[in-house]
């Protein structure tokens, strides 16, 4: 069985909750992949962002919701800067700096 047919069969509610959780765990795990391709350790982005490194780690725990103007700093923290890319329901973008 593919996962499309599983998706399919389920009850709506629980698609939108699992794809939730989905989204939330990819945010996760990119905030940690970004400072890893910094070869950044979760110390230098502390110091970097004047806080201390347990804050940070809890910034990338998984299911954390991070509000945008800490997301900002902690890209910016990292050296990058944060853009965001909107898809419209018509397929076309619509992206803007932070």
């Amino acid at each position: 069985m593919k996962l499309e047919d599983i998706i399919a069969n389920e009850k709506p509610e629980v698609v939108v909750k699992a794809k939730k959780i989905a989204a939330d765990t990819l945010l996760d795990i990119h905030l940690a992949e970004l400072r890893e391709k910094m070869n950044m350790t979760q110390g230098q982005i502390a110091e970097a962002l004047g806080v201390k490194q347990p804050t940070v780690s809890d910034m990338e725990k998984p299911g954390r919701d991070l509000k945008l103007s800490s997301l900002k700093r902690y890209v910016e923290a990292s050296g990058g800067k944060l853009k965001i890319d909107i898809e419209l329901p018509d397929g076309t973008h619509y992206g803007f700096n932070v």
